[in-house]
């Protein structure tokens, strides 16, 4: 028996975990515990016509539907921190939606896509914000972090800048150097870490051999330079479309 042929109230019991892959709020220790209570409140209330089956889908796939909504050009990873906090008002909007025992005929599932919608814009702000507090740093850095695909601890790799003199330019080069010279031996791990590093998100090298050091050197430079020129014009480098290197 799938998860359609089943009721809605024991789909989103029993069936919740199983049947959806992880996506940012199921990583939360205290997801399955809330979510599970939901089901419940659901099955036993009046709700008008229609509106449990098109509630009971929403929460049935507010898992699966948070990661295909994402829509994110970086791997979904947020601190634990930030994650929790979200989790936590996410959880308490829900408590208190089914608590209310007013609703119009109808209201119920719009209010269920108001707070999956701010659910998400929550998780991208703190996703993106996260990256770009780690690249507002001159060279390589990492921030701990859980990835909201496999729930794993993570620490996610960037490379930023902000470095205010060319000894220090010179100096992140040479440690981004080192850096991905030192990663996993192995050629397919190798390549997948490599790719980690946002600078080389788009590379095929199987490995360090594999890397013109000086080409990558002098597209990385053009990025520091304009970067370095926004920032004395004090214009938002944000903006700024940087330059892939050639690997």
């Amino acid at each position: 028996m799938g998860c359609e042929s089943l009721s809605v109230a024991l789909a989103i019991v029993l069936l919740l975990e199983p049947c959806l892959s992880l996506a940012c709020l199921q990583c939360d220790p205290n997801f399955a515990s809330h979510f599970s209570s939901y089901a419940p409140k659901l099955s036993r209330k009046s709700w008008g016509l229609g509106v449990v089956p098109v509630a009971g889908r929403r929460l049935r796939g507010w898992v699966q539907d948070t990661l295909q909504e994402l829509n994110l050009k970086m791997s979904p990873e947020i601190p634990t921190k930030k994650l929790h906090t979200i989790a936590t008002t996410v959880y308490e909007k829900l408590d208190m939606l089914f608590k209310n025992h007013t609703y119009k005929p109808g209201d119920l599932p719009k209010k269920l896509d108001s707070i999956f919608e701010e659910q998400i814009q929550m998780l991208q702000d703190a996703i993106v914000d996260s990256r770009l507090k780690c690249e507002n740093h001159c060279g390589v850095n990492h921030y701990e972090a859980i990835s909201c695909e496999t729930c794993n601890a993570t620490k996610p790799t960037c490379f930023g800048y902000n470095c205010e003199s060319s000894e220090k330019w010179k100096d992140a080069l040479n440690g981004l150097y080192e850096y991905v010279k030192n990663l996993n031996k192995e050629p397919e791990v190798w390549a997948s870490a490599l790719r980690q590093v946002p600078a080389f998100s788009h590379c095929t090298a199987k490995s360090p051999d594999n890397l013109n050091f000086t080409s990558i050197g002098d597209t990385l430079s053009k990025n520091w330079l304009k970067m370095m020129a926004l920032k004395d014009m004090e214009e938002d480098a944000t903006l700024l479309q940087l330059l892939e290197p050639s690997c």
